[in-house]
């Protein structure tokens, strides 16, 4: 309801001062009009009225009373002109403020293995993350994908096309070393991402496999992670039934909770897709809804009809109701 009252115009005056004229104006047209009802405005007596009136000189009283009206208006709309009035209309405006999101996507070739609807897991994952990206508008996105080391594929960036075109290019050939180095993965993300403004910032980490390369333990990462306020969600890409490479769920738990994440098996595609749109639910860009003022001023608006309708006392006064002295 307050948002619906936020739209109706409301009417502000500069100089209030104005309208103390008001009230001796009103009372001088009240004055006038009692004066004229009693017949004490000047006249001349002629000794034939009635062959005036069928001579077309009678004047209808509303137009009789025409001249004072308009010259009153006039008087009441310049009055109100210089006070300088303006109308104000308040707005709520969308803001936004992104969060800084980094992809950390496991390219082992375990992530070839074709148990997602008859599709790799690599192509699933390019599938929804593709999908994903295109969902979060108003954030920046980085990518960085390991095996047995790890590196930036895309820096944080809004250019949200041109992440896509480098996620689909993603093949296991891009990185030689073997093994799942999944700290030296969160680390990387973490140097991307601690230097960034951002209210929110994530790392999604998926792997099919457990940590068994690089120089940091993830647990070990994942503190780092948390220290510059950095959560991690982290997907497990398999099933519970078989189709492992050796995925170290527990740890991938741990390393979500150290940084107030959360962990997410991802079995199969429709599975992996209701990860990420549960991830996309938790992080939600910052909106809030400033108020904005539009000012419009009213000056020429009444002073314009107020000389129109001194223009019409003029036009009446010197026509239809001309007065010989």
């Amino acid at each position: 309801m307050s948002e619906w009252f936020s739209h109706i115009p409301r009417i502000w005056m500069e100089d209030l001062l104005w309208l103390l004229l008001l009230p001796p104006l009103a009372l001088s047209a009240w004055w006038l009009s009692m004066r004229e009802r009693k017949g004490k405005s000047p006249a001349l007596l002629f000794p034939d009225v009635d062959r005036l009136r069928e001579a077309g000189f009678e004047v209808p009283l509303f137009l009789r009373r025409a001249t004072s009206r308009l010259r009153w208006g006039a008087l009441l709309l310049g009055v109100l002109a210089m006070t300088g009035p303006y109308l104000v209309v308040e707005e709520r405006v969308a803001e936004s403020s992104g969060i800084d999101m980094v992809l950390a996507l496991d390219i082992s070739e375990s992530m070839l293995q074709e148990d997602a609807g008859g599709r790799s897991r690599l192509d699933a994952v390019k599938e929804v993350a593709r999908e994903f990206i295109a969902r979060r508008n108003n954030d920046r996105i980085g990518i960085v994908v390991f095996r047995g080391n790890g590196y930036t594929l895309c820096p944080l960036t809004l250019d949200h096309r041109v992440a896509g075109m480098l996620l689909d290019a993603i093949t296991p050939e891009a990185i030689r070393d073997e093994g799942t180095a999944v700290g030296t993965a969160i680390l990387i993300a973490v140097n991307r991402l601690k230097a960034s403004q951002s209210s929110g910032k994530v790392i999604i980490l998926l792997t099919d496999g457990a940590s068994n390369a690089g120089s940091i333990d993830p647990l070990t990462a994942a503190g780092i992670a948390a220290s510059q306020a950095i959560t991690i969600h982290t997907v497990g890409a398999g099933s519970r039934k078989g189709g492992f490479s050796g995925l170290h769920e527990e740890e991938l738990r741990q390393v979500a909770g150290a940084s107030g994440g959360r962990y997410f098996l991802a079995g199969g595609l429709s599975s992996l897709s209701e990860s990420f749109r549960e991830i996309d639910r938790l992080e939600k860009s910052r909106i809030s809804s400033p108020i904005a003022k539009r000012k419009s001023e009213l000056f020429l608006y009444l002073l314009v009809p107020a000389l129109l309708l001194l223009l019409g006392e003029a036009v009446l006064a010197n026509t239809r109701l001309l007065r010989i002295p």
